[in-house]
């Protein structure tokens, strides 16, 4: 880590497509051995941010962005944020930056090289997390969209490599390698990378911009659920008054959220999950389970693969559920996800 200067913080960008395991291996490189002081910016695409709850080890010198897109709507608040961390009192070493799954990482790069971050930030690395199983499922724009994400990565992290057989981890492999000849791919499952292959390395040129242009998307919410009024998320600090005639958008996503203090059955869930609608591209939530009613559910939904688990106590945290879901334009039908996820509750 040799490329660390006094005169400027290093920041990792992680970016990658919707589930490909961009929180695990934040999650793992916070809990690593690496000995540096880690400011964490993690931004996520529902009002709600599932993955900032999902980071462990990084309240003290972390940032939620949620409701919005780094590259875009928000560009002004990731400006915003990263100042706040590195003013705060306790300024860290070192900044890593997981943007949503739908951040398109040449206009998130911009945005630190052509603002006033320029002088105080210095880019180490963009890494982007391919999962190996699913990449090659995308369609049309969504497939371009991963494209550019690979196409500006100095490193390639294949992730869940357990989950694809040999010929297609071949296949997708010399995909990447077509999109980016220069850059390292490195093999892994559930994120775990050696640490020093990928924080400080200094491997990023400014020059690779030159010839890519920005993805124009574009990620609104439908009407958000909440079955009662809690101290979760303060949700009317937010504007959600979007004038989409205004924008003609490339790629747009829809998201939804839903908000519970009730138990739910861990059966009628996972049978929620796995019968969404193909047009739920990714959904993944924190729930308060009635099977396990002392220790957090999470569960993911990455296309048509379904995980429910048991994480940690919830301590003193009074139990509740968040999920997240985000789909095509158009493709979220607000009234019938909500029915589906309050029918999951357990009743008293």
């Amino acid at each position: 880590m040799n490329h660390i200067t006094e005169s400027s913080i290093p920041i990792t960008i992680l970016s990658g497509f919707l589930g490909a395991g961009k929180t695990s291996l934040l999650n793992h490189i916070l809990h690593g051995n690496h000995g540096l002081k880690v400011g964490v910016l993690v931004n996520d695409f529902g009002e709600i941010n599932i993955d900032a709850e999902l980071v462990a080890g990084a309240s003290d010198n972390s940032v939620s962005l949620s409701n919005g897109c780094v590259c875009c709507s928000i560009r002004d608040d990731l400006v915003e944020s990263t100042l706040q961390l590195l003013d705060g009192p306790d300024c860290p070493e070192y900044l890593i930056l997981e943007t949503s799954g739908v951040a398109d990482p040449v206009a998130v790069t911009r945005t630190f090289l052509e603002s006033e971050l320029e002088s105080r930030i210095e880019i180490d690395s963009i890494l982007t997390v391919v999962d190996a199983d699913n990449v090659d499922q995308l369609d049309g724009e969504y497939q371009d969209l991963a494209q550019n994400q690979v196409g500006i990565a100095d490193i390639v992290i294949l992730n869940k490599i357990d989950l694809a057989d040999q010929a297609r981890l071949t296949q997708v492999k010399t995909w990447i390698q077509e999109l980016v000849p220069s850059a390292r791919v490195i093999d892994t499952t559930h994120g775990q990378v050696p640490l020093e292959l990928i924080l400080g390395i200094g491997q990023f040129k400014i020059e690779r911009l030159t010839n890519l242009s920005e993805s124009d998307i574009h990620v609104h919410s439908t009407d958000e659920s909440h079955d009662h009024h809690d101290d979760h998320d303060d949700h009317d600090d937010h504007d959600h008054d979007h004038d989409h005639h205004h924008h003609d958008h490339t790629l747009v996503f829809s998201t939804w959220s839903y908000s519970s203090d009730k138990p739910h059955s861990y059966k009628a869930l996972r049978q929620a999950v796995e019968s969404l609608p193909r047009t739920i591209y990714r959904a993944k939530g924190i729930v308060f389970l009635d099977e396990s009613p002392d220790r957090r559910g999470v569960f993911q939904l990455v296309g048509q693969r379904t995980r429910v688990s048991v994480s940690d106590a919830w301590g003193e945290q009074t139990p509740y559920t968040h999920i997240v879901v985000i789909g095509s334009d158009d493709g979220i039908d607000a009234d019938e996800l909500n029915q589906r996820f309050t029918a999951c509750q357990v009743k008293s």
